[in-house]
């Protein structure tokens, strides 16, 4: 196998790789007659996210018939740790490289990656050791399922940008007329510090829109936010097909050059009784039940003979409530006199030398003469 990737279209293949290693740390190589694939899987192996560079993509692609009649599928595949092969994509290189070449036979146990730079001419050969050779079988086409929802990327961010990022989780609830948006589900215990959000999105705001199967759809948000992120860096739509809660979401997004399909795992957290959701339900529902109290026969018989509805009152109780009300009333004739406001106080300190007299006869000194005018 040899393909070259144009120095322009390297800020896709390396977007690419990003948005892989954010899901798996293995990446899968296959490579058919008219198309090379990167995928990856998660540590728990309910994400699965797939590249498909088709032929038009590449400046040139030749895979080797007989690589392929060797390989028994009509695939050649291969695997390589990510963290060794991301490093090679760090920086703008649509910028620097003129190509990047793969080159892969069956029968090696190494990858070769050239690299063509603009400047000087230089060629720097990469060759990275492969790991056992394992062939991944996804039962879930990209395209289907009875539900679609298909919107811009830019409506979906503008989705996201409504939640926190360390939301987790997102639910969907789907009718024939609009979807509602949660970060949590109803009937669950709220985290801490979590703060609840709500969305409702009507059918008209999406670019398609066909349910046939009112569902709730619970899925991963790391994946769709990876998956948002790489649709508006290149100004892709985003289909989404899935059938009911508890079956896999397909995420497509498709140029002529290139498709990405991811596949999430999904459950309905109101159906599902195996997740931890509905379990936490549960646990939630036993702890907050109040426990009911035991009243003894006794209690009983003299709380259904009693009369609620008497209003009368004992002597000794109109005794007691005149000698208590009686004080009381008293009191509350008496009003409290205020108390003095420290303001004055402060003020007469502040400024007391203003009450001071101004004018003191000492200070003319000797009076030689008496005043002439009586006033």
């Amino acid at each position: 196998m040899e393909c070259i990737v144009p120095g322009n279209n390297m800020k896709v293949l390396g977007k690419a790789l990003q948005a892989l290693s954010k899901i798996g740390d293995e990446l899968y190589m296959e490579a058919k007659s008219d198309r090379l694939s990167l995928i990856t899987l998660n540590s728990s192996k309910t994400v699965c996210a797939r590249f498909h560079f088709f032929e038009t993509f590449f400046s040139s692609y030749e895979v080797n018939p007989d690589d392929l009649s060797a390989a028994g599928n009509e695939t050649i595949t291969c695997k390589v740790h990510m963290k060794i092969f991301l490093p090679l994509f760090k920086g703008n290189l649509e910028k620097k490289l003129d190509y990047f070449k793969f080159e892969y036979t069956t029968d090696s146990d190494l990858i070769v990656f050239k690299m063509k730079y603009k400047c000087d001419d230089i060629v720097m050969v990469h060759k990275l050791r492969l790991m056992d050779n394992e062939t991944l079988s996804i039962g879930v086409g990209a395209d289907t399922g009875e539900n679609s929802l298909g919107g811009s990327s830019s409506f979906y961010n503008q989705l996201l940008a409504m939640f926190s990022i360390s939301d987790d989780e997102l639910t969907f609830e789907i009718t024939p007329a609009k979807v509602v948006a949660r970060n949590y589900c109803q009937g669950t215990p709220c985290r801490p510090k979590m703060m609840r959000s709500q969305i409702n999105l009507n059918s008209t705001e999406f670019l398609s829109y066909r349910i046939t199967k009112e569902t709730t759809v619970n899925f991963s948000l790391k994946p769709f936010r990876t998956v948002v992120h790489f649709a508006e860096t290149f100004n892709l739509n985003i289909d989404l097909n899935f059938d009911v809660g508890g079956k896999p979401l397909s995420i497509l997004l498709k140029n002529p050059t290139f498709e990405v399909n991811f596949i999430v795992a999904t459950l309905n957290p109101y159906t599902d009784t195996n997740s931890s959701l509905a379990t936490a339900t549960s646990v939630a529902a036993g702890v907050t039940k109040a426990r009911p109290t035991e009243i003894s026969d006794e209690d009983l018989e003299a709380m259904q003979t009693e009369n609620w509805e008497s209003e009368e009152v004992t002597e000794e109780e109109k005794k007691d409530k005149d000698n208590c009300g009686g004080s009381k009333k008293e009191e509350e004739d008496i009003v409290p006199r205020s108390p003095e406001s420290p303001r004055s106080k402060k003020a007469r300190t502040v400024f007391g030398r203003c009450y001071d007299p101004t004018f003191h006869e000492t200070v003319l000194g000797e009076v030689l003469a008496a005043n002439s005018d009586s006033e």
